[in-house]
Parts: structure tokens; C-alpha cells; sequence
């Protein structure tokens, strides 16, 4: 069962399952600009993360462990493949003749696709016009600057975990991101019966997980009953329907809170009694048990709405798009 990973000591004040506080800049780093707006996704400067367990970048995780003291400042140069990904020459630059585009597009201009992406006007001229659907810094290096801020420590020490499903993984685990005082995030399948299942294979309904996401919080920040509202508040109207949340339908889509000790279980409990409270004679339909094996989903779907183009910051108010 994968996990939340953890590593034995290196060389670095920093492994893989330390709790880290960082500060870091981002800029590209052919240009020394700044990352532009629909790609600027994640708080940058001071920040705390757990080394290894998802959020902000790939290139951030492995950078940190590379530090060797406290409040000396590095700079890297990182790959796209460590940053928002390497282009895909299937999405563009596409040249579209003047004959096949609407009129009065200009570089810089934002269109849809027919397939449904959206696509960048990158060049245009009296003969037509070149889009470009990858995403805005897909194939980018970008140049990052970095130090620890204290002295690591490891997750066990202070942060708890939580665990809930509300229907596809995708917004919830963007919800929790927002959430100040939740280090870590990871969506996965949950409470099933069958040994590392896959994205196909839980989503026919067999396995007996429902998606779900896990994530780690600082208790002296977040409380946990501030993470049940959290869930509450995401869920909706869903919570009176059974296996299933908007237009998501079957068993892999039902919804649940499934504490880690005696105490999460009760104040599950607890705030299930508030929400009949409120249901005016409705039945809630959402399980609580405790939590069994979680299994980590494939690595396209972990912060898949950050990836995407929508902002994983703190407190972040934009209407989460499950989607894209």
C-alpha cells in the first residue's frame, strides 16, 4: 500500500517526510520574469510543505532536499518536466488559415476549441493565425530561488491525518489546498476490498472503494472539525443522495468521513447530528467508518485542478471547476 512517503536520513538537513518551512520565488528562467497570471497557482515566499507528499512542484520537493543549512539562499534551474510539464507538440503551435478562423483574433487572445480545450492566439497575420493549447508554461524551465527558513522536522512529530470522499477527488482536494493549515494533499481510492485497484478498475464499480482524498494538517493551525465543515460545505445537497455527488453516479462516488482514531470518529459523529439538524427531514446518506487501506491514484489525477490552470493558494475564493 503506497503512502504518504517517508525516507531514511541523508546527507541534507531535509528528506523525503519533512515537514519544511521554505522561502521561494519562481521566475522563468530564460526571461527573469514572473510567472504570468493563469499560471501563477501557488503561494510563493514564506510557506510550509511536507517534502515528497504533492503540491506546489515537482522541482521545489527536490530542490529542498539539496539544502544544507538554514537560511542560506540557493538557486536551481529547473527542468519543465520539474515544473508545470514539457510541451505537447500535438497541441500546438497549430497553424489555422484566416479562411478556418473567426475574424479579429490578436496574439494574446483566449479561444475554444472544438474538442473543448482552450487554446492561446500565439502569432497572426493577414494569412491566419497560430494557436497553441498546451498550458501557459508547459515546457518552460523556470529558475528558483530557495531557503529553509528553520529546522525541519519530520510529519509524525506535529501534523495529523484526515480522510473523507465527496465525490470525484478532483475539487475536494482543491478545497483542502486553499485550506490554511493543510500541509499535504493526495487523492486515492478508499474503503475497498481490493488490493492496489486502478482508475479503471474502481471506477466499474467492483472494487468497492469510493474516490477519496487524504490530506495532512497542522491541528495548532486547522482544526479538524474546521475540515468537516470544509467537507460539508463542498458535498452540498449531495449529502441526501446515495452513491452519488452532482452527476456523478455509482458506489466509487459515494461520500464519506472516515476518521484515524476514537476522537475523529466522534466528532464525525457529531457534525453528521448537525447536518440532520438541518436536513428538515431528509436522509443523509453520507457513511462514517474508520478509515481502512487508502491507495494513491495515478499521478495525473494528484492536484490535477492545479495543474490545470486553477489557483491551489491559500484562502483562494475563485469557484473551484471540477473539470478544468
Amino acid at each position: 500500500m503506497r503512502r504518504f512517503a517517508s525516507s531514511g536520513p541523508t546527507a541534507s538537513l531535509v528528506r523525503v517526510g519533512s515537514v519544511v518551512n521554505v522561502d521561494f520565488s519562481l521566475v522563468d528562467a530564460e526571461t527573469g520574469e514572473a510567472l504570468p497570471s493563469e499560471a501563477d497557482v501557488i503561494d510563493q515566499g514564506k510557506v510550509m510543505f511536507v517534502v515528497g507528499a504533492g503540491g506546489y512542484i515537482k522541482g521545489l520537493h527536490s530542490s529542498v532536499q539539496k539544502l544544507g543549512a538554514v537560511g542560506v539562499e540557493q538557486t536551481f534551474t529547473l527542468p519543465p518536466a520539474e515544473c508545470f510539464g514539457d510541451s505537447n507538440p500535438d497541441l500546438g503551435p497549430v497553424f489555422v488559415p484566416k479562411e478556418a478562423a473567426p475574424e479579429g483574433l490578436k496574439v494574446g487572445d483566449r479561444v475554444k476549441l472544438a474538442n473543448g480545450l482552450k487554446a492561446t492566439i500565439v502569432a497572426a497575420d493577414a494569412s491566419g493565425v497560430t494557436i497553441d493549447a498546451n498550458k501557459p508554461l508547459s515546457g518552460k524551465s523556470l529558475k528558483l530561488k530557495l531557503s529553509l527558513s528553520s529546522e525541519p522536522k519530520m510529519a509524525g512529530e506535529s501534523l495529523k491525518m484526515a480522510t473523507v470522499a465527496a465525490g470525484c477527488f478532483w475539487g475536494m482536494e482543491l478545497a483542502f489546498q486553499r485550506q490554511p493549515g493543510v500541509l499535504a494533499t493526495e487523492v486515492g481510492y478508499a474503503q475497498g476490498e481490493v488490493d492496489e485497484p486502478d482508475y479503471k478498475t474502481v471506477c466499474s464499480g467492483s472494487t468497492g472503494h469510493t474516490e477519496a482524498v487524504r490530506v495532512l494538517y497542522d491541528p495548532a493551525v486547522v482544526s479538524y472539525e474546521e475540515l468537516l465543515a470544509l467537507f460539508w460545505a463542498r458535498l452540498g445537497e449531495s449529502r441526501y443522495k446515495l452513491n452519488q455527488v452532482g452527476n456523478d453516479r455509482g458506489t466509487q462516488y459515494r461520500h464519506g468521513i472516515y476518521p484515524h482514531d476514537g476522537e475523529q470518529l466522534e466528532a464525525a459523529k457529531a457534525s453528521l447530528e448537525l447536518a440532520k439538524a438541518a436536513a428538515d427531514g431528509q436522509t443523509i446518506h453520507t457513511e462514517i467508518e474508520p478509515a481502512k487501506a487508502f491507495w494513491r491514484a495515478e499521478e495525473y489525477h494528484q492536484q490535477y485542478l492545479q495543474k490545470g490552470g486553477q489557483s491551489a493558494k491559500k484562502q483562494a475564493a475563485e469557484t473551484i471547476r471540477c473539470y478544468g
